[in-house]
């Protein structure tokens, strides 16, 4: 949990005296005042959600090296919220709840109403990735009550008819981790042929998790003498057993038992040492992709036997920085596979005795996957032609290179042409328009991997008027707008200009003020219009792609008076 101290157990042994270092995400440690290398592994206090990933310990001294993997997590306090706090519903409408969790990304969420679990029917719905919202159709008085998970926050809801509501009352969304985590399992250890040998594996999750066993990576074949059983504890855990009763030599070697569910998968695996004469279990060629990492297992049955050491054209292997040779269980792994020195024919040789020792070969073919030479689409504008072209400029053939428009392929109603040739693919647009604006994708695939480069082609349109500008009226005092607007993409830009009086323009900048302002479709509005307003006017539409544009336009403003006639009548005595 974050803020609690943790420590990374790695203690090794040897002679010189091992030295270690740490890495974090394949990074080596940065030194903290948080972080402290100990005589029993890596002590970090008062821990962050950052602090999560993957660490390595790595040892050596003059004779070989080890490391040890594992990962740490950091999760913080669980907090769980329900939206809305309160609502009123009338009988027969919708009710829709939503449990919002932070502290967990692994997370199953069950709906309680006074106390008994809420399943979907009829009229219940639960949806969301995890089972995050109810909605209720059709909500009846019987459905009033008060809803709580198990974070205490509490939420009522009352139906009313004819003023009547419903008590409160108590439910609760329970939140489970879900992802499989191993209580207990078995240890390495040592046996004689024909020693019964049990092996259990221990595991919480929800939904309960389908266990499965493998040796040296191999599923176990139930038979006679190898029998796999399972039962449910009262605390809800699976509890899995590998039963052997008369084992023989060749039952040695890596046992794991994997236990998987919905929400993840989670592995552990020890060695049984069968005692025996030692052997090498026939090994199968392997294929790696180069630049990535790939592992080659020495599978040893039998036991004791005094070292496993590998070797490539005669050469005792690790000799250079990618290749890492694990002596304790016989794997050796490859960093960042590079074809021209890593290919090739490699022999696992265990010493089963002072003067005597067995080998297997193992060949490794390394496969080099698609490099895309990357590519961007220039400025293009609506009318012109377009000519992309896609180049593999690595990896092995025969390549195939295929072609997508916004994730999907491209209609042929687009009129795009796409030529092939060996290891390139050109895109042809013979005439752009807007219908053509999007991202495009090329794929590239070969035995090895597919790989993709994404580009995005934008048409740009020169503005044009959808409506211009033309001569008006003006009413003095009162509010005029002087029709302007455009269109383009980029979306264009608009100006207005003013030349006062009737004479021969001399445009000038507006400045734009309270009682003048610029619309949003381009139009220019006067609240107030004044005689000194009367002149020309410009509309400028430009947005950098072709000619701008423009057009003019005269304002007369018109002065209206108000006459009252008094009438004065003749008086008659």
């Amino acid at each position: 949990m974050a803020g609690q101290r943790v420590e990374l157990p790695c203690k090794a042994s040897g002679h010189p005296a091992p030295k270690y270092r740490w890495l974090k995400d394949n990074v080596p440690w940065e030194p903290d005042s948080r972080f402290r290398q100990t005589v029993t592994g890596l002590l970090i206090e008062n821990t962050r959600p950052s602090d999560s990933g993957s660490y390595v310990c790595e040892v050596w001294n003059n004779y070989g090296t080890a490391e040890m993997v594992g990962r740490l997590h950091v999760k913080q306090p669980l907090k769980a919220t329900i939206s809305p706090r309160k609502v009123k519903s009338s009988v027969g409408s919708q009710v829709s709840l939503s449990c919002s969790v932070t502290g967990t990304e692994d997370q199953e969420l069950s709906w309680y109403r006074n106390g008994e679990i809420i399943n979907p029917g009829n009229n219940v719905r639960i949806t969301g990735v995890n089972r995050e919202n109810l909605i209720m159709d059709g909500m009846a008085k019987s459905d009033g009550g008060a809803y709580q998970h198990g974070m205490d926050t509490i939420f009522r809801v009352s139906v009313e008819e004819e003023e009547i509501t419903c008590p409160d009352r108590v439910t609760s969304a329970t939140i489970s981790h879900g992802t499989p985590k191993i209580i207990s399992a078995f240890s390495e250890k040592v046996v004689s042929p024909g020693e019964p040998v049990s092996l259990m594996c221990n595991v919480k999750g929800t939904p309960l998790p389908t266990i499965t066993w493998t040796l040296d990576e191999d599923p176990i074949v139930k038979d006679g003498s190898h029998r796999i059983s399972q039962i449910i504890t009262s605390e809800g855990n699976v509890v899995s057993y590998l039963n052997i009763s008369n084992t023989q030599v060749r039952d040695g070697g890596v046992y794991r038992c994997t236990a998987n569910n919905s929400a993840g998968v989670v592995l552990y695996q020890a060695r049984i040492n069968v005692r025996g004469p030692a052997s090498i279990r026939p090994m199968k060629n392997i294929t790696a992709i180069a630049g990535r990492d790939t592992y080659i297992h020495c599978r040893v049955i039998g036991y004791p036997y005094y070292s496993i050491k590998w070797y490539k054209n005669s050469n005792l292997l690790p000799f250079n920085h990618r290749q890492v040779a694990f002596e304790n269980n016989g794997t050796l792994k490859l960093s960042d596979v590079q074809k021209e020195v890593d290919e090739g024919e490699y022999t696992c040789n265990v010493l089963v005795q002072p003067q005597l020792s067995t080998s297997q070969s193992v060949h490794v073919t390394v496969k080099v996957p698609p490099f895309i030479q990357p590519f961007e689409f220039p400025r293009f504008s609506i009318g012109q032609r377009v000519f992309i072209p896609c180049v593999v400029v690595s990896g092995d053939l025969p390549i195939t290179i295929t072609w997508q428009k916004d994730g999907r392929p491209i209609p042929a109603s687009l009129g795009v042409t796409i030529d092939n040739i060996d290891f390139t693919s050109s895109l042809r647009i013979s005439n752009l328009s807007l219908m053509h604006n999007g991202n495009y994708t090329c794929i590239a695939r070969n035995d090895a991997a597919a790989v993709e480069h994404q580009s995005q082609l934008i048409v740009r349109v020169p503005p044009r008027f959808v409506v211009q500008p033309s001569d008006q009226d003006g009413i003095y005092g009162k509010a005029v707008i002087l029709n302007c607007s455009a269109e383009g993409y980029p979306v264009p830009t608009i100006v207005w200009k003013y030349s006062k009086g009737a004479g021969v323009p001399q445009f000038q900048p507006i400045a734009l003020n309270g009682r003048i302002q610029l619309l949003t479709n381009g139009s220019l509005l006067i609240k107030h219009v004044l005689e000194e307003d009367s002149g020309y006017y410009l509309c400028k539409v430009s947005n950098d792609v072709g000619a701008d544009v423009s057009k003019s336009m005269y304002l007369t403003v018109k002065i209206i008076s108000s006459r009252v006639h008094f009438c004065e009548m003749d008086k008659f005595s």
